[in-house]
């Protein structure tokens, strides 16, 4: 089965629509990683602690030290590092290593022109490599 990778493009506030999605994939029952850069690690840690005040999503910044829980969401500044090939979502402007190894991946773009930029570039990455591409506007 091919690799299946979903771009939402125009986030304007990409760390918020990324906890969004992550619930989401969370709801789904699959193993969810965050490839996030250290810059933003910390924000979006505080930001999953406090973006549904009625709902807690399990996560922490995993250091590949201990076995993560089941359901918890692991956040990682190199893909390869995760103990799992279930859904990877990425917040980087570069590709995640190894990320034509997990079953799914999700890619954040927000709307300023380098990280569209970016984003483009591994769209075609992903195309060339065969994977399955579809695209959604984040915007509103």
């Amino acid at each position: 089965m091919a690799l299946q990778v979903s771009f939402y493009s125009d986030a304007a506030e990409p760390l918020r629509y990324a906890c969004r999605l992550i619930r989401r994939a969370l709801a789904a029952g699959k193993p969810v990683g965050v490839c996030v850069p250290a810059a933003q690690a910390a924000a979006l840690d505080g930001l999953l602690w406090s973006f549904d005040a009625a709902e807690f999503i399990p996560h922490r910044r995993w250091d590949g030290t201990t076995p993560p829980a089941p359901g918890e969401v692991l956040l990682v500044a190199d893909a390869a590092a995760l103990p799992h090939r279930g859904l990877l979502l990425n917040l980087g402007d570069d590709m995640p290593s190894a990320a034509l190894e997990f079953e799914r991946v999700l890619e954040v773009v927000g709307s300023e022109p380098e990280r569209v930029r970016a984003g483009r570039s591994r769209y075609r990455v992903y195309q060339q490599a065969g994977a399955r591409l579809d695209h959604f506007s984040a915007a509103g």
